[in-house]
Order: C-alpha cells, then structure tokens, then sequence
C-alpha cells in the first residue's frame, strides 16, 4: 500500500502526508486534515511547536480542570506554594500533594544525616528506614542516625487553581499563530498558501524566524469578556481575509477567554473568506461555517500599533488568564462540594438519626468536618453556585433521614454559609492568637 502524500505548504508536494490536527489534540482538538503539511513537518510542530501552548500554565490549569490529556495520555504538573510556604505538585487530578524536599547528606565516615520535607510522619519513618538501607548497602553496615527533628506539612485537600502570565509572541504566539494558518490552509488552495503573500506568517511558524515589524500573533485588542457570564470551554477560530483590504487575519480564542490576534497576509490579494471554525474539546465535536458577524480588520491596524497600546493588550491578556483561572476555580470548588459533602455529612448522620442532636448542632457538626478539607481562600468561593450545589445535597439527605419540618432552601443556604465563614473567622482569630503567644515578651 502507497502512503498518501501531501502538498505540504512548507515543503510542496511530494512528502508522506500526516493527519494535521489544526487545534493541538491536547487541548481537545479534533478538527484534523491530511492535505496541507507532510509528516516530517507535522512530527516537527508536535515536538517543537504545540506544546507551548499546550504546556502554558493558564492552558496547564485549564486542562486539569477538563482532563484534557494529550496522545501520551497525560497532563503536566505545576506547583503551588501555600501560604505556610510549603510546595505542593497538583496533578491531572487537579489535588494538590506535598512534593517532596532535596535531601541532603553530610558523610564524616561514621555518621550519616539528611534533610527533607515530608506530607506525614509515618512519610518521614519510611524515608529514614529507605536512607539506612541504602547506606547498609554502600558500606556493608548500617549507619548511625540521630534524628533531630521530623516536621510534617499539613495541607487541606482543596487549593485554587494558580496561574502565572507570562506570554512570548515567539512561543505561545508561535503555536497560536500555527492554528491559524493551518486552518486558512484547508480552506484554501496549498500553492496559493505557500505563495509570497503568506511568506512571513508561514516562516514564522515554521523556522520560528521574526519579523522586523511588530508580532505577527498578538493578544486580542477587543473587549475582555466576563468569564462567568460566558461559561464554557470552546476553541474558536475566525478567519477575515478581504481582497478590498488585502488583509487576511484570524482570531483565535481558547476557552472562549484568552483571545489572540493572527495577521496571516498584509498584501492580500485572494477571494474574500469569512469562515469560523467552533471547536467543543469536551465533546470532541466541531463545527464550521456560519456568520462571523463582524467587518474586516485591515492586518496594517494590528501591526502599526503603538507601544501603549501593545502594553494594554497585554496588560488585558493577563485580566484574561486570571478571568479563566477564576472561573475555573469557582466551578471546580462546586465540583469538589458534590464530591466531599457527603462524606462530612454521612460522618455526622449517626447522631441525627438517633436524635442526639437536632438541626441547629448537627449542621454545624458537618460545616467543621467539611471545612476541614478545604482551604481557606477556597471556602471563600462558597456564596453563589458551590453553595447552591451543597444546599441541594443537604437537602436529600435530611428528606432521606426524614428530619421534618425541613427548613426552605433560601434559609438553609444562608445558614450554611454563614456558618463556613463564622469558621473561618474562628480559624484565622486564632491563628492570631497562637502567633502572638509565640512571640517573645519584650
């Protein structure tokens, strides 16, 4: 069997043809076309390319949250730093786990000794008892230990999601501005893409080479756009190309957030295309086609622009990411609700059920044990959606238990809440107080 060839419009035709996904398959692309680039170029931008934006920390977060895994069928890890200042990995579960610390060891011949940071102590017993071993093995005798001191973090099992900006037009801009080059290519013909109006773009993504001018990928210069009013995670890519302007552009928006401007051509001279390509990575489903909805932007307005307002594109860029991370956090706190309330009230039904106690002890019964496992900046996000979520879990338990009159929905949901913040309050009242009866009488 003879393997298709492409007419790659980096190469020209001739080459193994490969099944190009025109949104990376790792965030939930799977819009794909084995007519525009060859293998060796695709296996090139999977490498090189993708991953920095596949691998970008706002992205990272964002794929967590969805479990968006790529073809290896992982997800990045990132770290955070708590406010005690111990480091924590999250992981594609999006649960934050002590990560451990370097360990050191100081050898005089006779005594061995080394540092780290441990999640439990019995983390810490099993760490000396691996060391001891492995110097028993070295030295044919086990070594003498004297340990000092074993210090265990504790975290709560709930951390924001955290999300650093830091956006290179070389290199997220890179892997944007393929996007939106190889969609016009599968809506175009590949000799008139690898033609002199699309030089530079094609360049750029391909050997990474920058223009004199400004960017070619650059954040967006429209309005940001409020996250919870637009819940979603869709992809969509926008192509403007007019012959009038000689000006072909796309907008690419992530996550229906973050949102880029791509000059693909500023001398243009190709039939007008106004396509928009939607793309559902929690689904796997796309469309394509209907109205864009929005006039041309000449490709000279986005690359003459002025260094302020360069600044406030990027400065609006960063309100995006922290928009997405927001939102992302508000509703992976309403997820975490609908996975641990249960346990903390199935915890605490025993003495509703025999009578031990009425509603006005067991509910708060079931705020501390849910409070718990949660961190404090993150019990912060209960008013609204997440509190709303715990109300309706509530509420089928105590209708299962049979506890009657049941209080009206409105009332439990404010009595709850109030009670997550009365325990907030308490904890940080008495951090205070456990700082100052640490600190030295002058």
């Amino acid at each position: 069997m003879t393997d298709k060839r492409a007419n790659c419009i980096y190469c020209g035709p001739g080459k193994v043809a490969s099944s190009e996904d025109v949104v990376p398959y790792a965030i939930g692309g799977r819009y794909s076309n084995s007519q525009i680039i060859c293998r060796d170029c695709n296996s090139y931008f999977g490498a090189s390319v993708d991953c920095h934006i596949t691998d970008w920390h706002p992205v990272v977060v964002a794929r967590i949250h969805f479990g968006l895994v790529g073809h290896s069928g992982d997800i990045p890890s990132y770290e955070v730093t708590t406010a005690q200042g111990q480091v924590l990995i999250v992981g594609r579960d999006g649960v934050p786990r002590s990560k451990w610390g370097d360990v050191t060891t100081y050898d005089n011949g006779r005594v061995f000794s080394f540092t780290g940071s441990v999640p439990t102590v019995a983390a810490g017993q099993k760490a000396i008892a691996g060391f001891v071993a492995k110097k028993e093995r070295e030295f044919g005798r086990p070594p003498n230990i004297a340990v000092s001191e074993v210090r265990v973090h504790t975290h709560r099992e709930w951390q924001d999601y955290q999300a650093e900006v830091t956006y290179d037009f070389r290199t997220q801009g890179r892997a944007i501005a393929k996007m939106a080059l190889h969609y016009l290519a599968t809506q175009l013909d590949s000799r008139f893409v690898r033609g002199s109006a699309f030089e530079g773009i094609r360049r750029f993504v391909r050997f990474g080479e920058c223009p004199r001018h400004e960017p070619f990928c650059q954040p967006t210069p429209t309005v940001l756009l409020d996250a919870r009013a637009n819940p979603g995670a869709r992809h969509t890519l926008t192509l403007r190309c007019s012959r009038e302007c000689r000006s072909a552009v796309c907008d690419v928006t992530l996550f229906d957030i973050l949102r880029f401007t791509v000059v693909l051509s500023y001398g243009y001279e190709g039939p007008d295309l106004f396509r928009r390509l939607v793309v559902h990575p929690l689904t796997g489903e796309w469309q394509e086609g209907g109205a864009v909805g929005e006039s041309p932007t000449p490709a000279g307005l986005v690359l003459r622009s002025s260094e302020a307002e360069l600044e406030a594109r990027y400065a609006r860029l960063g309100e995006s990411v922290r928009a997405l991370v927001d939102w992302l956090n508000y509703e992976g706190f309403s997820e975490y609700v609908r996975q641990t309330l249960p346990a903390a009230i199935a915890k605490e039904c025993e003495a509703l059920r025999t009578g031990c106690v009425g509603l006005d002890r067991w509910l708060p019964a079931v705020v501390n044990s849910f409070s718990n496992g949660s961190a404090p900046a993150a019990l912060l996000r209960l008013p609204g959606a997440p509190a709303r979520v715990a109300v309706g879990i509530l509420v089928d338990e105590l209708s299962r238990e049979g506890v009657l009159p049941l209080p009206s929905e409105s009332d439990l949901e404010e009595r709850f809440t109030r009670l997550v913040l009365i325990r907030l309050l308490v904890d940080a009242l008495s951090a205070v107080v456990r700082a100052r009866c640490r600190q030295p009488e002058l």
